[in-house]
């Protein structure tokens, strides 16, 4: 498996994060890990990332679509705002490939995986299909750029609306098929910043902490 696990602290206060990597070859297997900070106040964030995985046997040409539900549980002792950077390993793949957040599947659901701001299209179809999430492109101006931002806070020992359900992959021809990662990191941050002050909303919050 070629996805190397690297440990990642995030240092900001209040802050905790979660890394997956999966890989998406003939008989491929998933594994996790977690790593978490302690927070400076007495509240504590502590994130895991729940999937669902059903990996294809084999890609092959045409559309391959399987099974990946990701959300994001909250098993800390307090409310917290979560962000998740998820992206394909290859680029060429990522741009032929498509996500969508409806459980039948419904062929107009899914949404393309590409990260730019050209793609309003795929930005308001995440808020269709999903529209607890909202994703700031990696073009984007914002400090926030790069990131799925969950829009409400997520009570502790609960769980994120799933951020995607399926992947679809178009492969053209024999040559299109690839061995890739789905990555997916997730962080969260407290409701209120040092002082005390309650953030007023999801982007609020990160754009006063980041």
């Amino acid at each position: 498996m070629r996805f190397n696990k690297k440990a990642l602290i995030i240092t900001i206060a209040s802050v905790g994060a979660v890394i997956i990597g999966s890989v998406l070859i003939a008989n491929a297997y998933f594994t996790d890990y977690t790593v978490t900070d302690n927070t400076i106040t007495p509240a504590e964030n502590i994130l895991e990332i729940s999937e669902e995985y059903e990996p294809p046997v084999e890609q092959e040409e045409g559309e391959n679509i399987y099974k990946k539900r990701i959300s994001i549980e909250n098993n800390g002792n307090s409310p917290c705002y979560i962000r998740v950077y998820m992206d394909f390993s290859d680029s060429d793949v990522r741009s032929r490939s498509y996500l969508s957040n409806d459980p039948e599947m419904n062929p107009d659901s899914f949404f393309s995986a590409e990260r730019s701001s050209e793609g309003t299209t795929y930005i308001s179809m995440l808020e269709l299909v999903a529209p607890n999430w909202v994703f700031v492109p990696d073009d984007s101006s914002s400090k926030m750029a790069g990131y799925y931002y969950y829009k409400n806070p997520v009570p502790a020992g609960e769980a994120t609306k799933p951020l995607m359900t399926y992947v679809k992959t178009v492969n053209a021809d024999q040559d299109g098929i690839k061995q890739y990662d789905i990555m997916v990191y997730a962080e969260s941050i407290q409701l209120s910043d040092s002082q005390g002050r309650v953030f007023d909303d999801y982007t609020d919050a990160w754009e006063n902490t980041l």
